[in-house]
Protein backbone atom coordinates (compact mmCIF):
# COMPACT_ATOMS: atom_id res chain seq x y z
CA UNK A 1 0.00 0.00 0.00
CA UNK A 2 1.70 3.50 -1.23
CA UNK A 3 2.52 5.60 1.76
CA UNK A 4 0.29 4.14 4.48
CA UNK A 5 3.44 4.55 6.79
CA UNK A 6 2.81 7.89 6.94
CA UNK A 7 -0.64 8.25 8.96
CA UNK A 8 -0.76 12.00 9.04
CA UNK A 9 -1.36 11.97 4.90
CA UNK A 10 -4.86 11.54 3.90
CA UNK A 11 -5.76 8.37 2.17
CA UNK A 12 -7.40 10.85 -0.89
CA UNK A 13 -8.65 7.88 -2.71
CA UNK A 14 -11.12 7.05 -0.34
CA UNK A 15 -12.37 10.43 -0.75
CA UNK A 16 -16.16 10.34 -1.76
CA UNK A 17 -16.06 13.75 -4.79
CA UNK A 18 -17.44 16.09 -2.01
CA UNK A 19 -15.19 15.00 0.88
CA UNK A 20 -12.62 15.58 -1.26
CA UNK A 21 -13.94 19.10 -2.77
CA UNK A 22 -14.18 19.68 0.91
CA UNK A 23 -11.06 18.78 1.64
CA UNK A 24 -8.98 20.28 -1.10
CA UNK A 25 -10.55 24.02 -0.16
CA UNK A 26 -10.27 23.94 3.74
CA UNK A 27 -6.93 22.05 3.72
CA UNK A 28 -5.18 23.21 0.22
CA UNK A 29 -6.28 26.34 -0.48
CA UNK A 30 -7.28 24.99 -3.83
CA UNK A 31 -10.51 25.83 -6.47
CA UNK A 32 -13.49 23.40 -6.92
CA UNK A 33 -12.53 22.70 -10.55
CA UNK A 34 -9.45 21.03 -8.97
CA UNK A 35 -11.57 17.91 -7.44
CA UNK A 36 -12.86 17.52 -10.63
CA UNK A 37 -9.31 16.66 -12.07
CA UNK A 38 -7.88 15.08 -9.32
CA UNK A 39 -11.12 12.52 -8.93
CA UNK A 40 -10.53 11.60 -12.36
CA UNK A 41 -7.26 11.15 -12.51
CA UNK A 42 -7.43 8.47 -9.28
CA UNK A 43 -10.90 6.86 -10.13
CA UNK A 44 -11.25 7.25 -13.46
CA UNK A 45 -7.17 6.99 -15.27
CA UNK A 46 -6.26 5.22 -12.48
CA UNK A 47 -3.04 7.10 -11.76
CA UNK A 48 -0.97 6.03 -8.55
CA UNK A 49 1.41 9.00 -8.40
CA UNK A 50 0.31 12.41 -8.83
CA UNK A 51 3.51 13.34 -10.74
CA UNK A 52 1.35 11.20 -13.26
CA UNK A 53 -1.47 14.40 -12.94
CA UNK A 54 0.15 16.07 -15.81
CA UNK A 55 -2.46 19.28 -16.32
CA UNK A 56 -1.44 20.27 -12.48
CA UNK A 57 1.36 22.46 -12.01
CA UNK A 58 4.36 20.86 -10.46
CA UNK A 59 3.91 22.81 -7.27
CA UNK A 60 0.14 21.73 -6.47
CA UNK A 61 1.23 17.81 -7.35
CA UNK A 62 4.38 18.58 -5.03
CA UNK A 63 2.45 20.02 -2.03
CA UNK A 64 -0.60 16.85 -2.87
CA UNK A 65 2.61 14.45 -2.18
CA UNK A 66 3.40 16.07 0.90
CA UNK A 67 -0.42 15.74 2.18
CA UNK A 68 -2.14 12.79 0.59
CA UNK A 69 -1.53 9.21 -0.22
CA UNK A 70 -2.97 7.37 -3.31
CA UNK A 71 -3.65 3.76 -1.91
CA UNK A 72 -2.80 0.40 -3.77
CA UNK A 73 -2.56 -2.84 -2.47
CA UNK A 74 0.25 -5.72 -3.05
CA UNK A 75 -0.35 -8.49 -4.85
CA UNK A 76 0.87 -11.24 -2.99
CA UNK A 77 -1.15 -14.42 -5.43
CA UNK A 78 -3.76 -14.98 -7.93
CA UNK A 79 -5.14 -18.38 -8.72
CA UNK A 80 -7.06 -19.30 -12.03
CA UNK A 81 -9.75 -22.01 -12.21
CA UNK A 82 -10.58 -23.81 -14.77
CA UNK A 83 -13.78 -21.87 -15.49
CA UNK A 84 -11.62 -18.50 -15.84
CA UNK A 85 -12.46 -17.32 -12.49
CA UNK A 86 -9.53 -15.38 -10.56
CA UNK A 87 -8.83 -15.24 -6.97
CA UNK A 88 -6.63 -12.86 -6.20
CA UNK A 89 -5.14 -12.56 -2.44
CA UNK A 90 -3.70 -8.68 -1.46
CA UNK A 91 -1.58 -7.80 1.45
CA UNK A 92 -2.88 -4.48 3.41
CA UNK A 93 -0.43 -2.38 5.06
CA UNK A 94 -0.57 -3.94 8.57
CA UNK A 95 0.15 -7.32 6.85
CA UNK A 96 -3.26 -8.27 7.08
CA UNK A 97 -4.70 -10.04 3.79
CA UNK A 98 -7.93 -10.46 1.79
CA UNK A 99 -9.26 -12.26 -1.15
CA UNK A 100 -11.14 -10.58 -4.46
CA UNK A 101 -12.17 -12.39 -7.16
CA UNK A 102 -12.89 -11.53 -10.75
CA UNK A 103 -15.85 -13.25 -12.41
CA UNK A 104 -16.17 -13.93 -16.53
CA UNK A 105 -19.75 -14.17 -17.72
CA UNK A 106 -19.57 -12.87 -20.90
CA UNK A 107 -20.65 -10.29 -21.97
CA UNK A 108 -20.84 -9.60 -18.18
CA UNK A 109 -17.26 -9.11 -16.06
CA UNK A 110 -17.92 -8.98 -12.28
CA UNK A 111 -16.01 -7.92 -9.62
CA UNK A 112 -16.15 -9.48 -5.93
CA UNK A 113 -15.08 -7.39 -2.99
CA UNK A 114 -14.37 -7.64 0.75
CA UNK A 115 -15.35 -5.18 2.69
CA UNK A 116 -13.36 -6.63 5.99
CA UNK A 117 -10.64 -8.53 7.15
CA UNK A 118 -12.32 -12.41 8.32
CA UNK A 119 -16.09 -11.31 10.06
CA UNK A 120 -17.58 -11.59 13.24
CA UNK A 121 -20.81 -12.94 12.06
CA UNK A 122 -19.53 -16.67 12.30
CA UNK A 123 -21.59 -18.11 9.61
CA UNK A 124 -20.99 -22.35 10.27
CA UNK A 125 -20.73 -22.77 6.33
CA UNK A 126 -18.46 -20.12 5.45
CA UNK A 127 -14.51 -20.02 6.04
CA UNK A 128 -14.31 -16.30 6.48
CA UNK A 129 -16.67 -16.53 9.35
CA UNK A 130 -14.16 -18.89 10.73
CA UNK A 131 -11.63 -16.02 10.90
CA UNK A 132 -13.61 -14.33 13.02
CA UNK A 133 -13.40 -10.11 12.66
CA UNK A 134 -9.38 -8.67 12.24
CA UNK A 135 -10.70 -5.10 10.96
CA UNK A 136 -12.67 -3.32 8.68
CA UNK A 137 -11.37 -2.01 5.16
CA UNK A 138 -11.04 1.84 4.78
CA UNK A 139 -12.90 2.97 1.93
CA UNK A 140 -9.48 3.51 0.62
CA UNK A 141 -9.28 -0.34 0.45
CA UNK A 142 -12.31 -1.12 -0.44
CA UNK A 143 -11.95 0.68 -3.92
CA UNK A 144 -8.27 -0.47 -4.44
CA UNK A 145 -9.36 -3.83 -4.81
CA UNK A 146 -11.97 -2.79 -7.55
CA UNK A 147 -8.48 -0.86 -9.62
CA UNK A 148 -6.35 -3.33 -8.94
CA UNK A 149 -9.04 -6.55 -10.57
CA UNK A 150 -9.36 -3.63 -13.50
CA UNK A 151 -5.57 -3.61 -14.00
CA UNK A 152 -5.52 -7.34 -14.80
CA UNK A 153 -7.81 -7.17 -18.04
CA UNK A 154 -8.61 -5.35 -21.20
CA UNK A 155 -12.08 -6.30 -20.59
CA UNK A 156 -14.55 -3.58 -19.01
CA UNK A 157 -15.42 -4.43 -15.42
CA UNK A 158 -19.72 -4.39 -15.42
CA UNK A 159 -20.84 -5.41 -12.02
CA UNK A 160 -19.48 -5.01 -8.71
CA UNK A 161 -20.41 -7.31 -6.37
CA UNK A 162 -20.01 -6.95 -2.15
CA UNK A 163 -19.68 -10.72 -1.44
CA UNK A 164 -16.49 -11.50 -0.55
CA UNK A 165 -15.16 -11.47 3.35
CA UNK A 166 -16.76 -9.51 5.39
CA UNK A 167 -20.40 -8.66 6.28
CA UNK A 168 -20.78 -5.24 4.39
CA UNK A 169 -23.63 -3.58 7.18
CA UNK A 170 -20.86 -4.07 9.72
CA UNK A 171 -18.67 -1.50 8.48
CA UNK A 172 -21.43 0.41 6.38
CA UNK A 173 -19.99 4.27 6.66
CA UNK A 174 -17.01 2.78 4.78
CA UNK A 175 -18.80 0.75 2.42
CA UNK A 176 -21.29 3.14 1.56
CA UNK A 177 -18.26 6.03 0.67
CA UNK A 178 -17.07 3.03 -1.53
CA UNK A 179 -20.45 3.04 -3.13
CA UNK A 180 -20.72 6.67 -3.75
CA UNK A 181 -16.59 6.61 -5.09
CA UNK A 182 -17.21 3.36 -8.04
CA UNK A 183 -20.85 4.94 -9.06
CA UNK A 184 -19.60 8.21 -9.55
CA UNK A 185 -19.47 9.24 -13.31
CA UNK A 186 -16.31 11.22 -13.06
CA UNK A 187 -14.86 8.02 -12.09
CA UNK A 188 -14.82 4.39 -13.09
CA UNK A 189 -18.61 4.83 -13.01
CA UNK A 190 -20.20 1.59 -12.60
CA UNK A 191 -23.36 2.65 -12.62
CA UNK A 192 -24.97 1.88 -8.90
CA UNK A 193 -28.23 -0.88 -10.17
CA UNK A 194 -24.95 -2.60 -11.74
CA UNK A 195 -24.06 -2.91 -8.10
CA UNK A 196 -24.90 -5.68 -5.08
CA UNK A 197 -24.61 -5.55 -1.82
CA UNK A 198 -24.60 -8.96 0.01
CA UNK A 199 -26.09 -9.40 3.74
CA UNK A 200 -26.97 -11.66 6.31
CA UNK A 201 -29.26 -8.75 7.69
CA UNK A 202 -28.30 -6.51 10.46
CA UNK A 203 -30.10 -4.38 12.60
CA UNK A 204 -30.46 -1.12 10.71
CA UNK A 205 -28.54 -2.35 7.84
CA UNK A 206 -30.95 -2.62 5.35
CA UNK A 207 -32.83 0.87 6.26
CA UNK A 208 -29.53 2.55 5.48
CA UNK A 209 -28.94 0.68 2.37
CA UNK A 210 -32.29 1.97 1.03
CA UNK A 211 -31.71 4.76 1.95
CA UNK A 212 -28.69 6.34 -0.07
CA UNK A 213 -29.54 7.70 -3.08
CA UNK A 214 -28.31 5.26 -5.66
CA UNK A 215 -30.64 2.23 -7.14
CA UNK A 216 -28.33 -0.40 -5.59
CA UNK A 217 -28.81 -4.48 -5.21
CA UNK A 218 -29.62 -5.87 -2.41
CA UNK A 219 -28.88 -10.16 -1.60
CA UNK A 220 -30.01 -11.32 1.71
CA UNK A 221 -27.85 -14.48 2.63
CA UNK A 222 -31.31 -16.20 3.88
CA UNK A 223 -30.07 -19.89 3.68
CA UNK A 224 -33.03 -20.98 5.90
CA UNK A 225 -36.36 -19.85 6.63
CA UNK A 226 -36.80 -21.85 9.49
CA UNK A 227 -35.45 -19.95 12.70
CA UNK A 228 -34.10 -22.52 14.30
CA UNK A 229 -31.80 -23.55 11.08
CA UNK A 230 -30.55 -20.30 10.31
CA UNK A 231 -29.59 -19.27 14.25
CA UNK A 232 -27.69 -22.65 13.40
CA UNK A 233 -26.17 -21.66 10.28
CA UNK A 234 -26.23 -17.94 11.00
CA UNK A 235 -25.37 -17.40 14.45
CA UNK A 236 -25.90 -13.65 14.23
CA UNK A 237 -29.61 -14.09 12.70
CA UNK A 238 -30.76 -14.01 16.52
CA UNK A 239 -30.29 -10.09 16.38
CA UNK A 240 -32.77 -9.58 13.57
CA UNK A 241 -35.53 -12.85 13.59
CA UNK A 242 -37.03 -13.65 10.56
CA UNK A 243 -40.16 -11.66 10.67
CA UNK A 244 -38.42 -8.50 11.19
CA UNK A 245 -35.83 -9.37 8.28
CA UNK A 246 -38.94 -9.61 6.33
CA UNK A 247 -40.46 -6.60 6.91
CA UNK A 248 -36.90 -5.05 6.22
CA UNK A 249 -37.12 -6.50 2.40
CA UNK A 250 -40.51 -5.21 2.41
CA UNK A 251 -39.72 -1.70 2.90
CA UNK A 252 -36.80 -1.97 0.90
CA UNK A 253 -38.62 -3.15 -2.22
CA UNK A 254 -41.10 -0.36 -1.46
CA UNK A 255 -38.44 2.23 -1.29
CA UNK A 256 -36.33 1.36 -4.14
CA UNK A 257 -38.92 -0.60 -6.41
CA UNK A 258 -36.42 -3.45 -6.93
CA UNK A 259 -36.41 -7.00 -6.22
CA UNK A 260 -34.26 -8.76 -3.72
CA UNK A 261 -32.24 -11.42 -4.18
CA UNK A 262 -32.56 -14.35 -1.37
CA UNK A 263 -29.71 -15.92 -1.56
CA UNK A 264 -30.26 -19.73 -0.11
CA UNK A 265 -27.11 -22.38 0.32
CA UNK A 266 -28.33 -25.72 0.22
CA UNK A 267 -26.20 -28.42 2.60
CA UNK A 268 -27.43 -31.78 2.91
CA UNK A 269 -30.06 -32.60 5.55
CA UNK A 270 -29.88 -29.34 7.28
CA UNK A 271 -32.11 -27.00 5.21
CA UNK A 272 -32.56 -29.16 1.79
CA UNK A 273 -36.29 -30.66 2.91
CA UNK A 274 -39.61 -30.30 1.76
CA UNK A 275 -40.34 -28.20 5.04
CA UNK A 276 -37.54 -26.38 4.60
CA UNK A 277 -38.57 -25.79 1.31
CA UNK A 278 -42.23 -24.86 2.35
CA UNK A 279 -41.28 -22.48 5.18
CA UNK A 280 -38.74 -20.53 1.62
CA UNK A 281 -42.00 -20.26 0.10
CA UNK A 282 -43.71 -19.06 3.12
CA UNK A 283 -41.30 -16.51 3.98
CA UNK A 284 -40.92 -15.21 0.54
CA UNK A 285 -44.87 -14.42 -0.10
CA UNK A 286 -44.98 -10.91 -0.54
CA UNK A 287 -41.77 -10.09 -1.33
CA UNK A 288 -40.47 -8.84 -4.64
CA UNK A 289 -37.28 -11.04 -4.74
CA UNK A 290 -35.80 -14.10 -6.79
CA UNK A 291 -34.13 -17.22 -4.93
CA UNK A 292 -31.13 -17.78 -5.57
CA UNK A 293 -30.35 -21.65 -4.79
CA UNK A 294 -26.30 -22.81 -4.74
CA UNK A 295 -25.12 -26.18 -3.40
CA UNK A 296 -22.49 -25.58 -0.23
CA UNK A 297 -18.88 -25.27 -0.96
CA UNK A 298 -16.66 -27.64 0.92
CA UNK A 299 -14.07 -25.27 3.39
CA UNK A 300 -11.85 -26.49 6.07
CA UNK A 301 -13.30 -28.12 9.37
CA UNK A 302 -16.86 -27.98 8.43
CA UNK A 303 -18.87 -31.40 8.35
CA UNK A 304 -21.27 -30.10 5.58
CA UNK A 305 -21.96 -31.73 2.22
CA UNK A 306 -23.93 -31.27 -0.55
CA UNK A 307 -27.18 -32.46 -1.15
CA UNK A 308 -27.56 -35.59 -3.71
CA UNK A 309 -29.10 -34.02 -7.27
CA UNK A 310 -32.22 -36.11 -6.74
CA UNK A 311 -32.55 -34.01 -3.42
CA UNK A 312 -31.76 -30.39 -5.47
CA UNK A 313 -34.20 -31.69 -8.26
CA UNK A 314 -37.46 -31.92 -5.20
CA UNK A 315 -36.43 -28.92 -3.88
CA UNK A 316 -36.27 -26.70 -6.66
CA UNK A 317 -39.65 -28.31 -8.15
CA UNK A 318 -41.40 -27.50 -5.05
CA UNK A 319 -40.53 -23.92 -5.29
CA UNK A 320 -41.00 -23.84 -8.65
CA UNK A 321 -43.91 -22.78 -9.94
CA UNK A 322 -44.65 -21.09 -5.81
CA UNK A 323 -42.03 -18.50 -6.07
CA UNK A 324 -41.79 -15.72 -8.87
CA UNK A 325 -38.66 -16.80 -9.96
CA UNK A 326 -35.81 -19.37 -8.64
CA UNK A 327 -32.37 -19.96 -10.04
CA UNK A 328 -29.67 -22.53 -9.33
CA UNK A 329 -26.53 -20.61 -9.48
CA UNK A 330 -23.07 -22.66 -10.51
CA UNK A 331 -20.23 -21.78 -8.31
CA UNK A 332 -17.59 -20.23 -9.80
CA UNK A 333 -14.02 -21.10 -8.77
CA UNK A 334 -14.67 -23.90 -6.40
CA UNK A 335 -11.24 -25.39 -7.30
CA UNK A 336 -8.86 -22.79 -6.53
CA UNK A 337 -11.63 -22.00 -3.39
CA UNK A 338 -13.05 -18.71 -4.40
CA UNK A 339 -16.79 -19.64 -4.65
CA UNK A 340 -19.21 -18.82 -2.32
CA UNK A 341 -18.21 -19.24 1.74
CA UNK A 342 -14.61 -20.28 0.40
CA UNK A 343 -12.68 -17.10 0.61
CA UNK A 344 -9.98 -16.72 3.86
CA UNK A 345 -6.87 -16.23 4.88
Amino acid sequence: MTGNDSPERIRISGLTYEQLRFWLSENMGMKPFRADQIFSWIHLRGVTAFQQMTNISGRIREKLETEALITTLRTDSTLSAEDGTIKYSFSLSDDNRIESVLIPEPPRLTACLSTQVGCRLGCTFCQTGKMGLIRNLTTDEIVSQLYQLRNTTETRISNVVFMGMGEPMDNFDNVSNALSIISDDRGICIGSRKITISTVGLPGGIEKLAGLPGQYGLAVSLHSAVEKTRRILVPASKALPLHKLKQDILEYNQEKGRRVTLEYCLIEDVNDSIEEAQALVEFSKNLECKINLLLYNSIEGANFRRPGSDIVEKFISYLYPRCQAVTLRRSRGADVAAACGQLGT
